[in-house]
């Protein structure tokens, strides 16, 4: 989909829906009426495309968003962010350290006019929300010349950009502002938050509205791939019902801007059947363009498109070829290396043995050899001492050397993991030494291969490995296996068996996080599901590295122990601080608990 930018009706907005204490009564004449851009249709869908751009992957080409070129996963036990700029911390490691409040955190890596601070409700907040409000307004003013299925649509769309804007609040800050509607500058617009349940239900609703009136077949014409779609709806919906489901929001004890307070085991059942609803509409499939597990995986991320040549994509930005992502993520050894995300030991002993069974540095074999017989979204993923590419920044057979003293780990852009990052790069065509080179990078927000873990994992929680949300459905087990077998990983009972555990609910559950853990790597999913499980509480302290040292007969041996970053936690940390210029704008907003 292009979008070309138009800046049109475009008036300030805080937290709150527009919670400045200013009126909203300005309007800059260079800016256009309602009337004019909604009474034509060419207009209309500029104003559509424009609010596809207020995203988290609108801040920058490069899937590093944060604040110092950082990407969300160095804030988890993913990886840690190394920056050759060694004397201003990035987003991502002040979060680890723990060292940002409501006053001093900046989040994206660039601002909206508004103060760093108003970025954080710019992208996957009120200024999308706003221009979907503004189009669900008026669209009423299109000629009556269009057809239905153009009017439908864009009303379809708004819906859904409005309850994806809610969405990301949502999963940021718990209970939100609902802003449904367009403000008139003679309205109160210093508005409470909602509670989870009242949140929770506007986006399933709005998602429900917005599947209405979408086209009932995919989209392939030129003008209409990347737009958000029927199956855009339902991926959205389920993902807000899992979470609902989630520990962390289905609980007793806890404020209704933070969680239901009255736990109901039925919602696990309800996201399934969500999760499952994507799976019927028979629209998607898991990308394998051959049949090597680790190349389908690994060029999913780089392949153009939607419909019959991306069918695992749902809703995603697809971009013009660029080379952003290999920049920030340059490993060192080369020139203009970055360093960037770099992969932890903990994330790297999480990827089973090409057998199913669990890697162990316990186990001899594993520990002599530790990057053997590995899962092969390992070997897309993460760039490891001993990876040899055909093909790597405009050199051939080059082999990575992270050992101590090693080229790739020397200068101010060096591992302090002993891993790089692999995954979204495309190094065989790309060359940021030399500054040449291009490839697709998609973000995706909603693919195919996450609704079935969404399906597995509602599903097994619901009832166990054989629970079906309705007749003819996937069970939890075999929602699993298509995304291990697109990997080339064997099945969920081959790898049970094979490390001798009973297939139960429990043993499933563990095998289902892991799952996760590692389909869905630096895909800013780790962050939320660790809290939405309550389990980051129980997560090291410490995320490891590995030091490795080169004998003299060329073997090596491996430190797996080594302390390379705190990330510390706080129970304030389960949510978001609302930024205190947005409390102080608004006295009827409350504030996150524990971060006063």
């Amino acid at each position: 989909m292009k979008k070309r930018n138009l800046t049109i009706l475009s008036i300030p907005i805080c937290l709150a829906a527009a919670s400045c204490m200013k009126p909203l009564n300005v309007v800059p004449v260079e800016f256009k009426s309602a009337q004019f851009v909604f009474s034509d249709s060419g207009r209309a869908e500029l104003f559509i495309n424009n609010a596809y751009t207020d995203l988290p992957a609108d801040v920058s080409n490069s899937f590093n968003w944060l604040d110092g070129n950082a990407m969300l996963a160095s804030a988890t036990d993913e990886a840690m962010h190394v920056s050759t700029n060694k004397t201003v911390p990035s987003a991502a490691q002040r979060m680890s350290a723990g060292n940002w409040n409501p006053s001093n955190m900046k989040y994206w890596r660039a601002g909206d006019g508004a103060g760093e601070i108003g970025a954080w409700m710019k992208y996957g907040g009120y200024h999308g929300n706003r221009k979907a409000n503004t189009a669900i307004k008026n669209l009423h003013l299109l000629p009556s010349t269009v057809t239905d299925r153009f009017r439908n649509r864009m009303m379809g769309e708004a819906l859904f950009l409005r309850a994806l804007h809610h969405w990301f609040l949502f999963q940021r800050w718990g209970g939100i502002p609902i802003v449904d509607r367009s403000f008139e500058a003679s309205e109160d617009v210093l508005i409470p938050r909602n509670s989870v349940k009242s949140v929770v239900d506007f986006i399933v609703r709005d998602c429900d509205a917005a599947f209405a009136l979408l086209p009932e077949e995919p989209y392939y014409e030129p003008n209409e791939v990347g737009r958000a779609d029927r199956g855009s709806c339902l991926a959205l919906k389920a993902k807000i019902l899992l979470y609902a489901a989630s520990p962390l929001y289905n609980r007793a004890g806890a404020d209704s801007l933070t969680a239901y307070t009255t736990p109901v085991a039925d919602r696990w059942a309800i996201a399934a059947q969500a999760a499952q609803d994507v799976v019927n509409l028979n629209w998607y499939t898991l990308y394998k363009p051959g049949a090597n597990g680790q190349t389908n995986y690994s060029s999913f991320f780089n392949a153009w498109g939607a419909g019959t040549t991306n069918r695992e994509l749902i809703f995603a930005r697809l971009r013009t070829p660029n080379r952003d992502t290999e920049n920030d993520n340059f490993p060192a050894g080369f020139t203009n290396a970055r360093g960037g995300t770099c992969p932890s030991q903990d994330l790297v002993d999480a990827y089973e043995m090409a057998d199913g069974t669990l890697f162990s540095w316990n186990n001899a074999t594993h520990a002599a050899a530790p990057y053997a017989n590995r899962d092969p979204r390992f070997y897309a993923s993460i760039i490891y001492n001993g990876a040899r590419y055909n093909r790597f920044a405009g050199q051939n057979n080059y082999t990575f050397q992270i050992f101590t003293g090693g080229v790739n780990a020397s200068g101010n852009a060096k591992t302090e993991t002993g891993y790089y990052l692999n995954k979204f790069m495309d190094y065989a065509n790309v060359n940021p030494a030399q500054g040449n080179g291009n490839t697709y990078h998609n973000w995706v927000y909603f693919r195919y291969a996450e609704v079935l873990l969404n399906l597995a994992e509602a599903g097994n929680e619901a009832g166990g490995p054989s629970y079906v949300a309705a007749s003819g459905g996937l069970t939890p087990v075999q929602a699993l296996n298509l995304v291990r077998e697109r990997a080339g990983m064997p099945t969920v009972e081959t790898a049970m068996a094979n490390r001798g555990v009973a297939l139960n609910q429990t043993t499933l559950r563990d095998f289902i996080r892991n799952e996760r853990r590692i389909e869905l790597a630096f895909e800013d999913h780790r962050y939320f599901d660790v809290r939405r499980w309550m389990t980051i509480e129980t997560l090291p302290k410490f995320i490891r590295g590995v030091e490795i040292t080169r004998n003299g007969d060329g073997s090596f041996t491996y430190d797996p122990t080594v302390q390379v970053e705190q990330k510390l936690f706080d129970k304030k940390h389960y949510f978001f601080p609302i930024p205190q210029i947005e409390m102080n704008r608004n006295p009827q907003m409350r504030q996150n608990p524990d971060w006063q």
